[in-house]
């Protein structure tokens, strides 16, 4: 399509420069493109600024649900796609968004699509992570983003309900190894700070048995077998990932703080 479509566009970035530029070249549809930055001290903001229909926020870092919230009174229209730096609209999607959009039933305010992502430049098909759909693609007046400290998503306002796209979202998402697992050991630690804050009862033995159970979801359940090495790298990630979670939290609620870090109030 020649003419582009009305949709705002957010994202959050911070020392971003490595994807930010392909990715703002897959927004070349959206009519404006909201980027929040939060203390970036790489090229990633004067990047940015090269795109005519990127409009940047500075702004503190108030977690990420609290900053997409930023990104989100500042957009011009109601209806809101959100994506990562990391990720790009393949054009098969773009085409998909300019096809639906004039289009969507009254009883909609979201829509959600699967996520192609790649590890260490190659497409995980198994692990839970394909087609791993997530909703992006939403009307502000009716959606908001929950509290979750990690792995935030959307909440839609009842009685509206969610709709499907089928073309696939690209995330690039991990180019090494220590990337991978140095995310891992991040997840865990605001993992810990979730169950804190939703009132979680400390269970010692999940320290072990959530490792062990995160493993044989990925590996055997979700067949992370079939892709091979990566598969095998990923599922020990994930069990990594519970471990630090419940190591953290034992810290939590026994000492009121995380070992070797301090507790964000």
């Amino acid at each position: 399509m020649s003419e582009k479509i009305k949709v705002s566009v957010i994202l959050i970035t911070k020392d971003e420069e490595k994807n930010i530029v392909k990715c703002l070249q897959s927004l070349d549809w959206a009519d404006e493109v909201i980027m929040v930055d939060s203390g970036s001290t790489d090229n990633t903001v004067a990047l940015a600024k090269n795109f005519e229909n990127v409009k940047v926020i500075l702004s503190e870092w108030l977690g990420f649900s609290g900053t997409k919230r930023v990104a989100v009174q500042h957009s011009a229209h109601d209806w809101v796609f959100w994506i990562d730096a990391d990720e790009i609209v393949q054009s098969s999607l773009k085409e998909e968004l300019c096809h639906i959009f004039p289009l969507i039933p009254a009883g909609v305010a979201a829509y959600d699509v699967p996520r192609k992502t790649f590890f260490m430049g190659e497409w995980v098909r198994h692990t839970g992570w394909y087609p791993g759909r997530v909703t992006r693609f939403f009307n502000k007046h009716h959606c908001d983003f929950n509290d979750n400290i990690l792995h935030e998503g959307i909440v839609i306002t009842h009685p509206y309900q969610l709709g499907h796209l089928k073309e696939d979202l690209l995330h690039n998402s991990y180019t090494s190894l220590h990337q991978y697992f140095d995310k891992m050991n991040y997840y865990g630690k605001y993992g810990a700070e979730e169950l804190l804050r939703k009132g979680k009862k400390l269970q010692g033995w999940k320290i072990v048995m959530s490792p062990i159970t995160a493993f044989l979801k990925s590996y055997i359940a979700q067949r992370g077998f079939l892709d091979g090495k990566k598969g095998l790298i990923i599922s020990i990630g994930s069990a990594f990932s519970h471990f630090i979670k419940y190591t953290n939290f034992w810290y939590l609620k026994k000492k009121g703080r995380l070992d070797g870090f301090e507790v964000e109030e």
